[in-house]
């Protein structure tokens, strides 16, 4: 059996934007919680919750709205093997204000469980894990994205959408066997062809141990990413001299290939 952990006993709403909730388990975590040292748990909880947000925010872009329950289960290799979403409890889905008008929950629940495959999921404490060496996390999810955050980070939401964009023309299909950020710096000419592409392969924070530069990986992002026509890139604006340049962040590991 897997056992289950409770990811987030974290405030409510941070910034309004997301909460993975504070939730409780049904007596299943045993005493191995116990075994794993507060700040170590704590740090181990923050890094989850910090990349769930991030990726469902960016999925979302402030037009979903709505409560629902994420179950995540990691191998020992911190890998998601499994992701499902099912309704909220009332209490959580009573955190949202009365007035709002909710996304429909198929929706929100497709967006949720995408983003569950999509994030990059730190290394797991080695109490947590159950005999099959597995381990199943469970949190509220809340999604609800305020007018005056979105009007104040319209950048932000810029360059997430260019960083999908990278993923899906240059690293979604690239076979990896390991975690990284692929740094993109392009160049292009006023009609989308780009002219100059230079890829960095480094580290990503929470899985330093995962990566290994992979030179073959590079050189075929570096020669894709020279066929590139940028005219379809959100954002793509040539400046006076009809130039376009900028870079993209783009995180990669193996579970994460081929999906959307």
């Amino acid at each position: 059996m897997s056992k289950h952990h409770c990811i987030a006993r974290l405030p409510v709403i941070l910034l309004g934007v997301l909460a993975l909730s504070a939730c409780k388990t049904s007596g299943v975590v045993g005493n191995n919680v116990d075994k794993v040292d507060d700040k170590v748990m704590q740090q181990f909880t923050a890094d989850v919750q910090h990349n769930l947000q991030l990726n469902i925010l960016s999925a979302s872009r402030g037009k979903l709205v709505g409560a629902a329950r994420l179950h995540v289960t990691l191998n020992k290799r911190s890998e998601p093997v499994a992701c499902k979403v099912t309704a909220a409890a009332p209490k959580h889905s009573a955190m949202l204000p009365a007035d709002v008008v909710r996304s429909d929950f198929a929706t929100l629940a497709k967006v949720i469980k995408a983003q569950c495959w999509m994030t990059v999921y730190p290394q797991v404490p080695e109490p947590l894990f159950g005999e099959d060496d597995s381990v199943e996390m469970v949190a509220p999810v809340i999604v609800m994205l305020p007018a005056h955050w979105k009007n104040a980070h319209a950048s932000w939401d810029l360059r997430q959408q260019q960083r999908q964009y990278f993923w899906h023309q240059l690293m979604r299909t690239q076979p990896v066997d390991s975690i990284g950020t692929a740094v993109i710096r392009y160049q292009a000419n006023a009609q989308g062809k780009v002219q100059g592409c230079l890829i960095d392969l480094q580290p990503t924070r929470l899985r330093t141990d995962a990566f290994r530069l992979d030179s073959a990986l590079q050189a075929r992002l570096n020669s894709a990413c020279l066929g590139l026509d940028l005219q379809a890139m959100p954002g793509f604006a040539p400046d006076p001299h009809g130039r376009v340049e900028g870079y993209a962040l783009v995180e990669y590991a193996p579970w994460k290939v081929g999906r959307p």
